[in-house]
């Protein structure tokens, strides 16, 4: 039997023990969903995810690293040099949800919309699968379930917290589920993967008054409508448009009465790019173009940006092992490289810019996109999800 034979007939058997506890994972993603939790509260959460975890033989469990809701296994940690990190996000997002689950969120305003749950349940699942192979296991397989993944940076955290050296991670995968790329195929890019992706805020001051005399005022929400129609116009004459960049405001407030101009207004943005002397460029103009707007019509206008992720960055040899060892799993027309890099930002970024890692999608063939009321994942997937991940820890060149 040559090698191609050996990991495909390896693979088969992961999956066939993936596929044996596939009520289980389905038990432990609707339990997520039902009860999810934002970024930094995923206490219930990480409960449930380290029971889970001292249920599996030879795991090594540790909670509460840099952060209280951080949960980490360790299996095989008597295997010498570095370790293989996986890693699953486990924070819900706010929205409410309208899916019609029977297992819908019970917690108003908040739901798994990004597919955290189903991460978490097939992570745990390769976790219980792996512990099968342990005598065939090269390296020590270290299972991070990483708090905040949106938007307040866990990943920032962990790492700046030294979970590299204390857990001596030399590489880290990641799996995503991609609503929006054909159901059961895994999609990879070489090098830049997925955007920088920065946060800003501008503060607008005006002059309170009756809406009935405007011209007694400074009118804070014209000068915000002003400011943001402005920087649209100035991303479209003064970035090469071969360049990708892309700023979007998500959140305004204004005002307590439909017939009172308001002292202040505050908008909320982000900023999407890849490289980053296009995002140093639109910063810099952003940060001149809204106080002389302001100004202009009499107003003040401050900016506060802040940079929060880098770009994730697939580590070419890394990569190529995973060519190596994915095509006899998912079939020669199961893999797919993608020409063009996401524009969603992604902390794994942190994890990618420290040690050799590759960022995937396993494609979920579904008719809504991420973050949408009626977002739900396809179950049937799970097995697949888990198996692949446990079948890295033990097929990933050492």
């Amino acid at each position: 039997m040559d090698v191609h034979q050996q990991l495909s007939s390896l693979g088969a058997s992961v999956l066939s023990d993936a596929e044996n506890i596939s009520n289980d994972m389905q038990e432990w993603r609707r339990d997520f969903h039902q009860f999810p939790e934002l970024a930094l509260e995923e206490n219930l959460t990480a409960s449930k995810i380290k029971r889970v975890l001292k249920s599996i033989p030879g795991m090594e469990v540790y909670a509460g690293f840099a952060v209280k809701t951080c949960v980490i296994g360790v299996l095989g940690a008597e295997k010498e040099g570095p370790a293989l990190m996986l890693r699953a996000v486990m924070d819900a997002d706010a929205g409410d949800e309208q899916t019609g689950l029977p297992f819908s969120s019970c917690v108003p305003g908040v739901f798994h919309s990004a597919g955290h749950d189903a991460e978490m349940a097939s992570l745990l699942g390769a976790a219980a699968v792996l512990s099968k192979y342990q005598d065939r296991l090269r390296q020590k397989t270290v299972f991070l379930f990483q708090p905040s993944g949106s938007g307040r940076s866990g990943a920032k955290i962990l790492t700046e917290n030294n979970i590299i050296e204390k857990f001596d991670i030399g590489r880290a995968a990641t799996v995503s589920w991609a609503p929006d790329l054909a159901y059961g195929e895994l999609f990879m890019r070489r090098g830049v993967m997925t955007a920088l992706s920065d946060k800003l805020h501008i503060d607008i001051r005006g002059t309170t008054g009756h809406a009935a005399a405007p011209h007694t005022t400074v009118d804070p929400v014209m000068i915000a409508a002003n400011i943001v129609l402005t920087i649209q116009a100035m991303l479209s004459r003064e970035v090469d448009p071969r360049e990708s960049v892309v700023v979007s405001f998500g959140q305004i407030e204004a005002g307590e009465a439909y017939n009172i101009i308001p002292g202040q207004a505050n908008i909320w943005g982000t900023l999407r790019a890849f490289d980053p002397k296009v995002r140093d460029f639109v910063q810099s103009r952003i940060e001149t173009v809204a106080p002389a707007i302001a100004k202009a019509l009499r107003g003040l206008a401050s900016v506060e940006y802040m940079r929060n992720y880098a770009q994730v960055e697939n580590n070419p040899d890394m990569l190529e092992d995973l060519l190596r060892v994915g095509a006899p799993f998912f079939g020669e027309d199961g893999i797919s490289m993608m020409e063009r890099p996401l524009l969603m930002g992604e902390d794994f970024s942190f994890f990618s810019h420290s040690v050799p890692s590759v960022y995937m999608l396993l494609g979920a063939g579904l008719e809504y996109p991420l973050h949408h009321p009626r977002y739900d994942v396809p179950e049937s997937m799970l097995p697949l999800s888990a198996a692949w991940e446990a079948y890295l820890a033990l097929t990933l060149s050492v």
